[in-house]
C-alpha cells in the first residue's frame, strides 16, 4: 500500500505514547476515551509556546438546540473566515485541546478562525454534531461578513466540514467558498484496501475504526444519510473547492483518494497533499514532529490558494 515507511519521529512518539497493553476502543467508556485524548494533546504540545494572534475570545452560538460554545481567533486584517471542527471520531476533543493549532492557523494564514466545541457523541447522537457545525456556520458567516468563507476540519472534524458544505448546497445555506479536509472519515467501507493492507504499526485499529464510525454513523437517525458520511451522497457537483490532506499511512486513505476523485469528476477543483511518511493524527503532533510540521506548512500554502480563489470568484 505505501512503500514509504513511517517517519522515524512518529514511530518514537507512538512508542512513546502507547499504552502498557492495547485495548480495544470498544471497550473503554467516553469518558476514558477523553482522558486518554487530553493526556495525548498535553503530551504532542509540552513546552510548546502557543503563537501569539491579534485576539481571541470565547462566544456563544444560538444553535437550535441550545448554545455552541465557539473560540474565535482574530487575525488583525483578516485575509479568511475559517470555520473549524476538531477531530476525536465525534467523541473527544475540545476547544482548549485544539487552542495550538487554531492559533497557528489564524496566524498563518492571517485568517479569523471559529473553532467550534459541537456536541459529541453517544451523549448527543447524529444529527446533533452536524446541527451544531451547520448552525456555527450561519453564525459565524453572519458575524464576519464580506470575507471568503471556508470549512474545515480534521478526522471526524474533517467529516463534518464537508458534510456542512453539502448541506449547505442542498438547503440554500451560506456561500462556502472551500473546504479543507484533513483525513476526514468519508464512508464505513471496511474493506478498503488501506482498511485490510496496512500494517498493524499503523494508529487505530480496523475494528477501532468500525466501532467510533458504527457508533456515529451507524445509528437509525443517520442511515443513509450523506450528512453523516459524505460518500452517501449521490452527487458532489456544486460543493465548493477543495484541499483534502491525506495520511500515508492511515486506514481511511483508499476512502479519501476516492472521494478526492468523485469531487474532480464532479468539477470541483481539488488539491491532494499526499504526506506519504504520516499517519492520522498529524495535525496534533506537528509541534513534536518536524515532518508533520513541513505537513502544516504545506497546507498553509494551499489554504492561501483556497482564499485567492474564494476572493477571485466572489
Amino acid at each position: 500500500m505505501n512503500e514509504v515507511p513511517i517517519d522515524p519521529d512518529v514511530v518514537e512518539l507512538l512508542s512513546e505514547l502507547a499504552p502498557p497493553e492495547q485495548v480495544a476502543a470498544a471497550d473503554l467508556t467516553p469518558e476514558q476515551h477523553r482522558q486518554a485524548g487530553r493526556e495525548a494533546m498535553a503530551y504532542f504540545t509540552e513546552g510548546v509556546t502557543p503563537l501569539s494572534v491579534h485576539g481571541v475570545t470565547d462566544e456563544v452560538v444560538p444553535g437550535r438546540d441550545g448554545k455552541i460554545p465557539v473560540r474565535v481567533y482574530n487575525a488583525e486584517t483578516p485575509a479568511a473566515l475559517i470555520v473549524f471542527m476538531h477531530g476525536g471520531a465525534w467523541m473527544t476533543g475540545s476547544l482548549d485541546m485544539s487552542d495550538v493549532a487554531m492559533r497557528r492557523l489564524c496566524h498563518d494564514t492571517r485568517s479569523v478562525v471559529v473553532s467550534v466545541d459541537y456536541r459529541m457523541i453517544p451523549e448527543n447522537p447524529f444529527p446533533a454534531p452536524i446541527d451544531d457545525t451547520y448552525d456555527a456556520i450561519v453564525w459565524a458567516v453572519e458575524r464576519f461578513p464580506n470575507l471568503p468563507v471556508l470549512v474545515a476540519g480534521d478526522s471526524a472534524g474533517g467529516t463534518l466540514a464537508t458534510c456542512a458544505a453539502l448541506r449547505s448546497r442542498d438547503e440554500g445555506g451560506p456561500r462556502i467558498d472551500g473546504q479543507v479536509l484533513i483525513y476526514p472519515g468519508i464512508d464505513d467501507d471496511y474493506d478498503a484496501p488501506s482498511m485490510v493492507e496496512l500494517s498493524d504499526d499503523v494508529p487505530n485499529s480496523r475494528e477501532d475504526l468500525r466501532f467510533f464510525i458504527d457508533q456515529y454513523a451507524g445509528t437509525e437517525a443517520a442511515a443513509g444519510s450523506p450528512y453523516a458520511l459524505p460518500a452517501r451522497a449521490e452527487s458532489l457537483a456544486g460543493l465548493p473547492p477543495a484541499v483534502i490532506a491525506i495520511a500515508g499511512h492511515d486506514r481511511l486513505r483508499s476512502s479519501e483518494e476516492a472521494y478526492a476523485e468523485r469531487l474532480q469528476a464532479a468539477g470541483v477543483p481539488v488539491t491532494v497533499q499526499l504526506d506519504l511518511e504520516l499517519v492520522h493524527a498529524w495535525f496534533d503532533f506537528a509541534p513534536r514532529v518536524p515532518a508533520a510540521d513541513r505537513a502544516f506548512a504545506r497546507l498553509t500554502t494551499s489554504i492561501h490558494e483556497l482564499i485567492h480563489r474564494g476572493i477571485a470568484s466572489a
